[in-house]
């Protein structure tokens, strides 16, 4: 059984999370740990996360001398949503011949978004030998690369459209914050508008990867601002108790249209009052599909699970900067 050496870049939640799951996995091991928090350099990894316990890997804030030092397969990468932030420390992967998997959501379909950085990380990467691939569950999974999947008994697609209802009271607190729970609706409103909150990043990206896989030229692809959901009686979150009339979470939708017929739709709705929780796919074509996930895929859980299950996938693939499309599905790892 192959074995891959794994450096985390970023010991922030997702990146303890994804460290955990590396420990219990006989085919992949984790050798380095990177991040620039100071109260978290200096510590051993193991002491960081759930379960104490030594590891005898200390956490480093200088790159370039881990990478000089530790040899690795792959780096996953898990500092930021947006692509301009990630992309020098991409660089200093690179130039260590390592391997990239990040959680960066504007990397998993970066082509649109960022086509000029795209083009000089992908020359970077083949230059060097190394793959580069964003991925997690959404975007990178549940929201392009299972439909996609799910269209392979259609003769033809029409139309795809994706569902994800979440509650966002189970989620980690950070997440909480981004779809903006608490918040007045004026303070919602102000904060989307400044670019304070995001709301859920990489809805374009799924919609571009969806149609660059059936091959559709879209006229536009397009992110409606995001709307807050609001209750009518008081909800608890680990934020606190949310008043009457507060924001408890949002909802976002975005679309993609050939010849002016609206052909990819997806809903992103995460609020802390969804009583049923689920992922729905419909695909309208010969014939029809509708796949509904009941209970839907729980957002930490997936994005780690994605995350690790790739990278013996991306270890793999030729180099360059690579769209989870274009790589075998992942299965879980051993």
């Amino acid at each position: 059984m192959e074995k891959y050496d794994v450096i985390i870049y970023g010991c922030g939640v997702m990146g303890r999370k994804t460290a955990q799951a590396l420990l219990k996995k006989e085919s992949l091991e984790v050798v380095g740990a990177l991040d620039i928090d100071p109260e978290l350099v200096g510590k051993d990894l193991g002491e960081v996360l759930d379960n104490p316990e030594k590891l005898g890997i200390v956490i480093e804030k200088d790159p370039v001398a881990l990478f000089s030092r530790v040899k690795a397969h792959a780096v996953v990468l898990t500092t930021s949503s947006h692509l301009e932030k990630v992309a020098p420390q991409v660089r200093q992967c690179l130039e260590a011949g390592l391997n990239v998997v990040s959680t960066c959501e504007e990397l998993s379909f970066p082509w649109k978004r960022h086509p000029g950085l795209t083009r000089e990380l992908d020359e970077m990467a083949k230059k060097n030998g190394v793959t580069v691939v964003g991925t997690g569950i959404n975007p990178g999974f549940l929201m392009d690369v299972l439909p996609l999947v799910l269209t392979a008994p259609c003769l033809k697609v029409s139309s795809v459209k994706v569902i994800r209802m979440m509650n966002s009271a189970k989620r980690r607190v950070p997440f909480q914050k981004k779809v903006g729970t608490g918040l007045t609706q004026d303070e919602f409103h102000e904060k989307i508008e400044n670019k304070v909150i995001t709301g859920h990043v990489g809805l374009l990206e799924s919609i571009n990867m969806i149609a660059a896989g059936l091959g559709w030229k879209l006229d536009e692809a397009v992110e409606l601002p995001p709307e807050p959901v609001i209750d009518d009686k008081e909800i608890k979150t680990a934020l606190g108790k949310v008043k009457p009339g507060n924001v408890i979470g949002l909802t976002s939708i975005a679309f993609g249209k050939v010849r002016g017929k609206e052909v990819i739709t997806l809903e992103f709705c995460a609020n802390a009052a969804v009583d049923e929780e689920y992922d729905e796919i419909i695909i309208r074509g010969e014939p029809n599909l509708h796949q509904k996930i009941i209970g839907g895929i729980h957002g930490d859980t997936g994005t780690v699970a994605v995350t690790v299950n790739t990278i013996p996938r991306a270890v793999e693939a030729p180099p360059g900067v690579i769209v989870m499309k274009d790589l075998p599905p992942p299965i879980a790892a051993l």
